[in-house]
C-alpha cells in the first residue's frame, strides 16, 4: 500500500517539475537573424532551440526563457548605426647610391700601369693629363626619396559588409612559344599578343559596434605599378580583426625593410642601399 502511494505521488510530481517548451515566432525589425542568434543562443537551455527564417526568429523555449529572450532582443534589435570608415595606406621609399672610381694609365717607356674604368660617364668626372699619363676620377652620390599615401572612405551600417576598390589597367606585351606538329615535324612558333594587367587599391570590411568600441573584420589591399619594370606590380595586403574606440586611428600593420649592397674593385668602390616603410591604419566614426 505504501509503495503504491509513493509511485502515485511520483507520477503527480514529475510532470510538474519538467518545464514545458513552446514554439513562438518573433519578427525582427532592424537586425538580421545571423546577427542576433549567436547572442540569444547563450540564453537557451539544452532542450531549447532558435533558428532564423525570412527575417524572423523561430524559438522553442520555456516561458521563462522566452521572457528573457524578448527583453534581450528589445535591446539589440535596434536601428544600426551609420558608420564612416577611413583606411589610410602609406609607403615611404629612400634610395642611396655612392660610387668612387679611379682609372687611367701612368708610367714610362719601360713600364706602364693601366687601370681600366667602368666606362660610365655618370656622376662627377675629373681628368688629369701629363704627357702620356692620364688619370680619371669619377664620383657618384645620389639620394632619392618618394612618399605616397592613399586614403579611402566608405559608409556602412554596423553589422553589414562593405567593399571599395579603385585602380587602373595597363596593356602588357606578351610572347609565348607554341609547339605544333606539322607533317610529322615539331615546329615552334612565337605568338605575340597584348594582355591587360590591373593594379587595384581598396578594402572590404565588416564592423560591429558595442557601446563606444568597434570590432572590424578588415582586408585592405594596395597595388601599384612598378615604374621601369613593364607589368610588374607591388602588392601590399593585410587581413586581420581589430578592436578600438570610435573616432580613433588603429594600426593594422606595417613593414620596415632595409637593403644594402657593397662592391669593391681595383681603385673603386660602390655602395647602394634602400629602406622602405609601409603602414596601414583605419578609423571608424559614427554618423548622426
Amino acid at each position: 500500500m505504501i509503495r503504491a502511494l509513493g509511485l502515485a505521488i511520483a507520477l503527480l510530481v514529475t510532470p510538474a517539475t519538467v518545464a514545458q517548451t513552446t514554439v513562438e515566432v518573433l519578427p525582427l525589425k532592424y537586425r538580421k537573424s545571423e546577427q542576433v542568434i549567436p547572442v540569444l543562443q547563450q540564453l537557451l537551455g539544452r532542450d531549447s532551440s532558435i533558428s532564423g527564417f525570412q527575417n524572423q526568429l523561430v524559438i522553442r523555449a520555456t516561458p521563462a526563457e522566452l521572457a528573457q529572450l524578448k527583453r534581450v532582443l528589445a535591446d539589440i534589435d535596434t536601428m544600426p548605426k551609420r558608420l564612416l570608415i577611413t583606411v589610410r595606406q602609406d609607403a615611404d621609399l629612400d634610395r642611396a647610391r655612392r660610387e668612387a672610381e679611379l682609372s687611367g694609365s701612368i708610367g714610362n717607356d719601360n713600364a706602364r700601369i693601366t687601370v681600366p674604368g667602368s666606362g660610365s660617364r655618370e656622376g662627377g668626372n675629373v681628368v688629369f693629363r701629363d704627357g702620356d699619363d692620364r688619370l680619371r676620377g669619377r664620383v657618384v652620390d645620389t639620394q632619392r626619396s618618394s612618399s605616397s599615401s592613399t586614403s579611402q572612405t566608405i559608409q556602412v551600417l554596423e553589422g553589414n559588409s562593405a567593399f571599395i576598390n579603385v585602380g587602373e589597367s595597363r596593356p602588357v606585351r606578351s610572347r609565348q612559344v607554341v609547339r605544333t606538329v606539322i607533317n610529322g615535324q615539331i615546329v615552334d612558333r612565337v605568338v605575340e599578343g597584348t594582355e591587360y594587367r590591373s593594379a587595384n587599391t581598396g578594402f572590404s570590411v565588416v564592423p560591429r559596434v558595442q557601446g563606444n568600441l568597434v570590432t572590424l573584420d578588415i582586408d585592405p589591399q594596395r597595388e601599384v605599378f612598378e615604374e621601369g619594370r613593364r607589368g610588374a606590380v607591388n602588392v601590399q595586403r593585410v587581413v586581420t580583426t581589430v578592436s578600438g574606440r570610435l573616432g580613433e586611428w588603429m594600426d593594422l600593420g606595417g613593414v620596415n625593410e632595409s637593403r644594402s649592397d657593397n662592391q669593391s674593385q681595383l681603385l673603386g668602390r660602390s655602395n647602394t642601399g634602400s629602406s622602405e616603410r609601409r603602414g596601414v591604419q583605419v578609423k571608424v566614426e559614427e554618423l548622426h
